[in-house]
């Protein structure tokens, strides 16, 4: 009879369950919750408007081409993969507690077309998960892109203006970065690892040996780590202007740099040759990336805080 009555029980769970399913769809009510913030047709966008806690940025669509601020040509793809993400988010979870939300962080994204504004949204991140809400509303989600589970979404929607700039070369975050590696004319070459744990070692591949980390000052091998966003280059040469010794008297030095999911860039660095005769360049210099047969100009800006040897980063205990 026990038996019987827990079979009972069992049942009427079940038929309850099937009851839920069929009258309250909740899959059907997350799809129709989704639609509100997925572009139906990116085709017939024109215009995005990206707004930060500190930055904005708009994209325009001039023909085939994307413009940053109505001046300069975005980068084709970084606006692609936008409108990629944007017409295909899931929702992984529904949030009803706005106290939970950091305000902080939030940015908008709008969708154009023509002089209408089709879909408007906030994101922005929450013990990290990407978040998004439409405004005025009660609800948030947090959303994902199917298919591409270790996707950053805050760089896809970021707001930072040199993201869609082209020519970029290199674009890592500090946390994608599995280990550098320096190699300046006069100085022994050493190598500086991040592991998944935030941990950092410094080896020194000549020698095969580590250095302790109490040797370093912590901060600025970290800051090292941050000087690999957004890395541009000025323009592409072609053919390396260069030959075999003159590429041996103005090596200045060899940087690699390798992210956790294989991403790889070496760049070898030369003095270049000064436009009014001088002998070196003072704001610019030639890049072979990747051994490539084309070289590269890119400014010193962004390659100065890369070329340092390992004293820089020397703490005050030595």
């Amino acid at each position: 009879m026990k038996t019987r009555g827990y079979i009972g029980v069992v049942f009427s769970l079940l038929l309850f369950a099937v009851f839920l399913l069929l009258f309250t769809d909740p899959w059907g009510l997350l799809q129709r919750e989704r639609r509100d913030f997925l572009i139906r047709d990116p085709s017939l966008i024109d215009g995005i408007l990206l707004a930060g806690f500190s930055d904005s940025m708009s994209l325009t669509r001039k023909g085939d081409v994307w413009l940053i601020s109505n001046e300069f040509e975005a980068n084709r793809v970084a606006v692609e993969n936008l409108l990629f993400a944007a017409e295909r988010l899931q929702i992984d979870a529904i949030h009803t507690e706005p106290s939970l939300w950091n305000r902080r962080t939030v940015r908008t994204l709008s969708f154009m077309q023509g002089e209408k504004q089709v879909l408007k949204y906030e994101f922005w991140n929450e013990d990290g998960l990407f978040m998004l809400r439409v405004p005025d509303s009660e609800t948030a989600y947090s959303v994902s892109l199917p298919g591409y589970a270790d996707l950053d979404l805050n760089r896809v929607f970021s707001t930072k203006k040199n993201h869609y700039l082209e020519h970029i070369l290199i674009d890592l975050l500090p946390s994608e970065i599995r280990f550098i590696e320096v190699e300046k004319r006069d100085f022994p070459p050493f190598r500086f690892s991040l592991d998944d744990r935030g941990e950092i070692t410094c080896e020194l591949p000549d020698q095969d040996s580590l250095v302790p980390i109490q040797t370093f000052e912590e901060l600025s091998i970290r800051l090292l780590f941050s000087y690999f966003t957004s890395i541009r280059y000025e323009e592409k040469l072609g053919k390396i202007p260069l030959n075999e010794e003159e590429l041996g008297e103005r090596w200045k030095a060899s940087l690699h740099v390798e992210s956790r999911s294989g991403e790889k860039h070496i760049l070898q660095v030369y003095s270049l040759p000064g436009e009014q005769g001088e002998d070196d360049h003072l704001f610019k210099a030639l890049v072979i990336h990747d051994k490539q047969s084309e070289a590269l100009i890119i400014n010193y800006i962004y390659l100065d805080v890369l070329m340092r040897d390992l004293s820089h980063y020397f703490g005050d205990n030595l």
